[in-house]
């Protein structure tokens, strides 16, 4: 006759041991979800990022950016048009800086505006967003670039700022991806073409 105490002591084990696997089990399939949700966000960051790479390329044609700025044109339109959609800059341009700043509010991106003499846009500076910042520029890359829109018409090497100058001829006007030591871009600038 079989003694009940091993019987115990297997029904005990097993009752431990398929809880402990029971809970082991659900461990290596969190950080695999974790993985995938975070591999889904960044693939949705990188779909924004390109998203926008393509409007800021395709309106350079124009001679505009798009988003807020929008409308408003190298050469055409003037200071006084960029306050009326934009506001009085927070940091009108002076004798030492020769743009008006728009910083990045929640969800919109920051702009700058330097004026010719006759105070038409001589460059619109595009800085992207500051939250979510690889929905945006921040997944932009020199590699991204190039697979999106090709080989660069020139790179210069801007040596105050270590930063690298990728710049792309749009008809009249060309646009200046300025990446910095990250490998991402830092900003856009888009002027007339030289």
């Amino acid at each position: 006759m079989l003694s009940k105490k091993p019987t115990a002591r297997m029904v005990s084990a097993f009752i431990l041991t398929g809880s402990l696997l029971g809970a082991g089990a659900s461990l290596p399939t969190e950080p695999v979800e974790a993985a995938s949700t975070m591999d889904s966000a960044s693939a949705i960051a990188k779909d924004h990022a390109l998203t926008t790479l393509h409007e800021i390329h395709n309106k350079a044609f124009s001679g505009e950016m798009p988003y807020t700025a929008m409308g408003l044109k190298i050469n055409e339109n003037t200071q006084k048009e960029v306050y009326e959609t934009f506001g009085p800059s927070p940091e009108p341009s002076n004798t030492d800086e020769t743009f008006d700043y728009y910083h990045a509010e929640m969800g919109q991106p920051g702009f700058a505006f330097a004026y010719n003499d006759d105070k038409t846009i001589s460059q619109i500076r595009y800085f992207g967003t500051n939250v979510e910042r690889d929905h945006n520029l921040g997944s932009i890359t020199p590699k991204v670039l190039g697979n999106q829109l090709g080989s660069a018409d020139e790179i210069r090497h801007i040596s105050s700022t270590n930063e690298i100058n990728y710049i792309y001829k749009t008809g009249n006007y060309e646009l200046q991806f300025i990446v910095g030591e990250n490998q991402t871009v830092d900003h856009i600038n888009l002027l007339e073409a030289k």
